[in-house]
């Protein structure tokens, strides 16, 4: 997907997408943010302020976030992101909205092995980064038999992942 193209045609959303570079995957993880209805899971090594901050991107979150429908956007890192180095415009609105995100960090050794980042929507759209470290991937924007198998690994790893309480604003 070129930084040119504004995504895929409604008729070509089964196709599998190579992303290569940075705005290729900021296109398309606003493109499967906007087309979530109710749950959106995203996994990272860290929260990576390149993607997350992202003008598109945070705009994206904001209207799912916001859209009045039950929504819970679910963020499963790797390795903890120090607030001070965590997406500061993420962490504000997630503050601000701390019944819609909801952050896990994983610690059970065997989920260390999988070094891919995930964005994944409930309608079958999906952006896997193999080595979560960089950009190259792969996506498509409705491949339900595909984003099930990717849910289903990111189910076993949210539910033995530990709550994130670092992330929470303080009440001062």
């Amino acid at each position: 997907m070129s930084s040119e193209n504004p995504g895929p045609e409604p008729s070509d959303r089964q196709a599998l997408l190579r992303i290569d570079d940075h705005p290729a995957a900021l296109a398309i993880t606003a493109r499967l943010i906007a087309d979530t209805r109710r749950s959106l899971c995203l996994r990272s090594l860290r929260l990576e302020s390149w993607l997350l901050d992202a003008p598109d991107v945070l705009a994206a979150l904001r209207g799912l976030a916001t859209s009045g429908r039950d929504v819970q956007i679910r963020l499963l890192m790797q390795e903890l992101t120090p607030p001070r180095d965590a997406p500061e415009r993420l962490l504000t609105l997630a503050q601000r909205l701390p019944s819609v995100f909801w952050f896990r960090l994983i610690d059970d050794p065997a989920y260390h092995q999988d070094r891919s980042a995930l964005i994944l929507n409930d309608v079958g759209g999906y952006f896997l980064r193999p080595q979560g470290d960089t950009v190259e991937g792969s996506a498509c924007l409705q491949d339900r038999a595909r984003a099930r198998q990717l849910a289903h690994a990111f189910e076993d790893a949210w539910e033995r992942a530990r709550a994130v309480t670092e992330y929470r604003a303080l009440g001062l």
